[in-house]
């Protein structure tokens, strides 16, 4: 006869306890109930976390939500660094993402997710740019030299500042929110200096990370917060629109042809960037 029957029996007059084995039993069935909510619980989590950042992970992820939320998603960060006293990067490797080396967050003091930056093997700033404008994002043309994109976040509608970076071995798009973007670039410049690696302990239940950044990806996305902060430019190329075009018209006329793979092993998929941008954006 175990303890909930036996209280249940001394209810009911049968079997009647003691008024001492009654004051000891009753901590004793609370501590079991207890314990089996927790386990059920933990269990629960279990089956709901995710085993890896793919686009569909990734796309669940959206500005300004915590750091905690972010995590409890996304799992622990491969990097994580503090670069200035209220600004964290970090940085997911990608998986079963054909052509994305990576995705970072930018967190401001509060832990709030303030920017996401989505990042491309190669030069495919035309596709990323193509497939934008064909999410309704307006092009602008800023008297700073910079392109910038506008339009609403897909699932919150708030509305982001979207700035593409395209190098030789990466393309970044970097999606702010808007007012945090303004408030930022009117603030002036960052605290120089490479930033404070933060230790990261894996959340309960969440993917492990997967490794260490390849230092092109680290590179790109560390010139992202120095575009937040107004002290870097974007490298933005005369680009045609054809996703299927294998070469870059610079402005000064000449003619770069695109790597099929970079630094980080990652092959070059054009066709991959609209894909994901179009789960991640539209």
């Amino acid at each position: 006869m175990n303890e909930e029957t036996g209280m249940a029996r001394c209810a009911n007059g049968d079997g009647a306890r003691t008024p001492h084995e009654e004051r000891s039993a009753a901590p004793r069935l609370r501590a079991r109930r207890a314990a089996r909510t927790l386990a059920f619980a933990f269990a629960a989590a279990a089956s709901t976390s995710v085993t890896a950042l793919d686009l569909p992970t990734l796309d669940r992820i959206r500005v300004m939500m915590s750091m905690d939320q972010v995590r409890y998603v996304a799992g622990a960060p491969d990097e994580m660094a503090r670069v200035a006293p209220d600004l964290t990067l970090a940085t997911w490797s990608m998986t079963g993402a054909p052509g994305m080396v990576a995705a970072g967050g930018i967190f401001d003091g509060r832990g709030a997710l303030i920017a996401q930056a989505y990042v491309f093997a190669g030069e495919t700033g035309a596709q990323a740019l193509a497939s934008l404008q064909g999410f309704g994002f307006k092009v602008v043309a800023g008297p700073d030299g910079v392109t910038r994109l506008y339009g609403p976040d897909d699932d919150t509608g708030r509305p982001l500042v979207v700035i593409v970076d395209e190098r030789p071995d990466t393309t970044t798009v970097f999606a702010y929110e808007q007012t945090e973007y303004e408030k930022r670039v009117a603030a002036g410049p960052l605290p120089t200096g490479p930033g404070t690696p933060v230790a990261v302990a894996p959340a309960p239940n969440a993917p492990a990370a997967s490794g260490g950044v390849d230092p092109a990806t680290r590179s790109a996305l560390a010139a992202g917060l120095g575009m937040l902060a107004g002290q870097m430019k974007p490298i933005q190329k005369s680009t045609t629109l054809s996703s299927s075009s294998s070469t870059t018209r610079n402005a000064d006329g000449s003619i770069t042809t695109r790597s099929s793979r970079t630094s980080a092993s990652v092959g070059v998929n054009p066709a991959g960037v609209a894909n994901a941008l179009m789960m991640l954006m539209k």
